[in-house]
């Protein structure tokens, strides 16, 4: 069993749905693993989806369209107290289904460097015609774990950009700690088309 699983944002309940982030026009930079303190613009934001409108509790994670780990201050204090290393919290505005920012503070977790670790022997993939360095259709993710810093607890590869890897004892950790809005799986279940 490997020591990493893969984490991502999700919805439960009445939890709110939020689209792609707003006024960022390099959104796509949050997956590139580079540092982007105080470059984020202070009305970036995410906004409740209008096709949810009864969706409106708010957890620790924040489910968006951009697959970002977008959190509440105690989620950031639980990985500061975890000792996360290789993270930027940028902050970002969360707006209600009036375009009302809401009172709790949120942040993305912008994950740096990106880790070369894909074991493309195990992975089933498809190198994207306009990024032969990325990947598509990825299936039985698997990772060489030599490869991975054992100061990186949580972070992104630098092939397969989507997934988000999380050690499976800060997950674990995570998870006892009672923090809605995560859905945490073992990498062969990671599927991005």
């Amino acid at each position: 069993m490997t020591n990493y699983v893969h984490i991502e944002s999700k919805y439960e309940g009445d939890a709110a749905r939020f689209g792609n982030l707003q006024n960022y026009d390099n959104r796509f930079e949050l997956r590139e693993g580079i540092p982007l303190s105080g470059k984020i613009p202070s009305d970036a934001a995410y906004r409740m989806r209008d096709d949810f409108p009864d969706n409106i509790a708010l957890h620790e994670s924040l489910y968006n369209l951009d697959r970002q780990l977008v959190i509440n201050e105690k989620v950031r204090a639980f990985l500061d107290a975890e000792g996360v290393q290789h993270v930027e919290y940028l902050p970002v505005k969360v707006l209600n289904h009036k375009g009302r920012e809401v009172g709790e503070r949120y942040f993305i977790i912008n994950m740096l460097p990106l880790v070369a670790c894909v074991d493309l022997e195990q992975t089933r993939y498809e190198e994207n015609p306009l990024d032969p360095s990325s990947f598509m259709e990825v299936s039985n993710l698997t990772v060489i774990e030599e490869k991975i810093p054992e100061d990186f607890q949580l972070f992104r590869m630098d092939q397969v950009q989507s997934a988000i890897l999380i050690h499976r004892s800060l997950a674990e950790k995570l998870k006892a700690a009672g923090f809605r809005g995560f859905n945490i799986a073992e990498l062969s279940e990671f599927d991005a088309a």
